[in-house]
């Protein structure tokens, strides 16, 4: 759900010619309460905006899928988003917006894409998002997303936020987690702490995975984990208008 002046304030920043599209953050509505476990390091994982995101407007390599837009002349030139890439069936793969971003900004290496703190939106996030069981199929299916973008755009430009958030953001959150367990007595600050780790692992595990099953396949079709990935990686991606979560 946007806020009133959400589009007002996405629309403005396309009035500087560099800004090939421009975002914002993606705030969560629980269903239930936030589980006191689930470290805001990683709401992405619910389809929210995470801690380390910037707090000012400035140039990233691509807002969230949920909170959006883009110049036409993006996929009027560069095609639109990767039939391969993204959710199929009950499976929680994303990453479609991210590889969008990339290979636009590989065409226009001198523009970029605005993330905008003021231009909101609210994302419901239901029950079923809120246990353990999801959050390891989610960042392990996360991985997987990150394989095959990288398998698109390349190991440098696919992973270059991730490196400042795996060792600035992620050890940032288990020191705050344990100081508010051991000092403020918040037993919840030892679960998230417990819960960033168990993350980064189960993540790494699922771009190991998914990179080794590329790497090793030899068939213009593979299944990893049930989601086809078609090989063909010359063809232009055609329009797809699932967004990213």
């Amino acid at each position: 759900m946007a806020t009133p002046d959400w589009l007002r304030l996405l629309n403005k920043v396309f009035s500087d010619p560099q800004v090939l599209g421009a975002g914002g953050p993606v705030l969560p509505l629980w269903s239930n309460t936030e589980p006191a476990w689930l470290p805001e390091e990683f709401r992405w994982v619910v389809g929210c905006t995470y801690r380390g995101m910037p707090q000012t407007a400035q140039m990233i390599r691509n807002p969230i899928g949920a909170n959006i837009s883009f110049r036409r002349e993006v996929f009027d030139t560069v095609g639109g988003f990767r039939s391969e890439i993204g959710r199929i069936g009950t499976r929680p793969l994303g990453c479609e917006e991210t590889e969008l971003c990339i290979r636009a900004r590989k065409c226009w290496p001198q523009r970029g894409f605005l993330y905008q703190p003021e231009a909101l939106v609210f994302h419901r996030v239901p029950a079923s998002r809120t246990s353990w069981r999801y959050f390891f199929s989610r960042c392990y299916s996360e991985g997987l997303s990150k394989a095959l973008v990288s398998r698109y755009v390349g190991i440098k430009d696919s992973l270059t936020s991730e490196r400042v958030y795996t060792f600035r953001t992620l050890p940032q959150g288990v020191i705050r987690g344990l100081i508010d367990g051991l000092f403020h007595r918040d037993l919840g600050g030892f679960a998230r702490a417990a819960a960033i780790i168990t993350g980064l692992v189960v993540t790494t595990s699922g771009y190991l995975s998914g990179s080794a099953i590329l790497r090793i396949s030899k068939s213009k079709r593979e299944f990893v984990t049930g989601v086809v990935i078609r090989r063909n990686s010359e063809a232009s991606p055609s329009l797809n208008t699932r967004t990213g979560s």
